[in-house]
């Protein structure tokens, strides 16, 4: 719950506020981007909700931030059912997101061949019981090392299969199925429609998810850069290989994706063509920029 005595001054006046706990993970702003900014890379209240859906927009981002540095001054609860939040199609955000992963983003995907798991979110029973009532899960998919969070717990209770690549095991020992590969193209199959493509670049094991040739779950690989409007990668957070990097978007712009899930940075339907688009411009651009110049570009991609 937010801290009163720790809130941040540059807060607008009314109930709802944000405290100084934040770790700049930008998941607040993803949630409510017209109540919530940035103040020095620290999150702020910069309008009271003055509708129901901003009220509800309010109450997400609450419970998704991973410091709970967002919360009102008359310490309301949560309502029920903020968590999971249908985006579409029986793909659901998470919420609950994890301070061990830097708050990324997680996602629940529903079908009647068995629900899927994408990286993690916080234990608790205000997500388990929901998804319970969903069906369960039948896999956990990790994109990368970086999110794993509580996939251990998750897959324990529901008694899930969960997945990772190789290269990223340490970070999940846990894992009952593990990928190979070191280049987009050699991908595995782990159902019929859910395929994972290797993505070298964020880490030497980052995986991508494509899902139904419609839904590709990027991990910290790809997001939707919601300042500038476009596709984008992070520069400062490519641990392993900036040109791997630039390979891997090369390869996924070839695939039909309708919707990005990003980890990191914000999830966008963005429309095939669209993609399409965007993404050869962006592996051209990439081969062209190095890495300590990208963010210079056109202001520094968000955190």
């Amino acid at each position: 719950m937010a801290r009163p005595d720790q809130r941040h001054p540059a807060n607008v006046e009314g109930d709802w506020f944000a405290d100084t706990r934040c770790i700049e993970c930008d998941v607040a702003r993803h949630y409510a981007p017209d109540l919530i900014a940035s103040d020095d890379g620290l999150s702020v209240v910069v309008r009271q909700p003055g509708t129901p859906d901003e009220e509800q927009a309010m109450w997400r981002a609450a419970v998704a931030c991973p410091t709970q540095s967002i919360g009102t001054i008359s310490r309301r609860r949560p309502p029920p059912g903020v968590f999971p939040w249908l985006l579409t199609d029986g793909v659901y955000l998470c919420g609950y997101n994890d301070a061990s992963s830097f708050g990324a983003h997680s996602y629940l995907v529903v079908r009647p061949e068995g629900n899927l798991l994408v990286d993690s979110p916080r234990f608790t029973r205000s997500l388990v019981g929901p998804i319970t009532e969903l069906g369960g899960l039948a896999h956990v998919l990790l994109t990368h090392r970086d999110d794993v969070a509580d996939a251990e717990r998750f897959a324990e209770h529901f008694g899930a299969r969960v997945w990772i690549h190789r290269t990223e095991r340490q970070a999940a020992p846990f894992a009952t199925d593990l990928f190979d590969g070191a280049r987009p193209d050699e991908i595995t199959m782990i159902r019929p429609g859910l395929q994972a493509v290797p993505v070298p670049g964020h880490t030497a094991g980052s995986v991508a998810f494509l899902l139904e040739d419609r839904f590709l779950f990027t991990g910290d690989t790809l997001h939707w850069n919601h300042r500038r409007g476009e596709l984008d990668v992070f520069p400062r957070q490519t641990w392993f290989s900036w040109d791997e990097l630039a390979r891997s978007i090369s390869a996924l712009a070839e695939l039909p994706v309708e919707w990005v899930l990003a980890g990191h940075g914000r999830w966008h339907q963005v429309g095939r063509e669209v993609y399409t688009r965007q993404m050869r411009a962006l592996a051209a651009d990439m081969v062209t920029v190095d890495r300590s110049a990208w963010g210079r570009r056109a202001g520094l991609a968000p955190d």
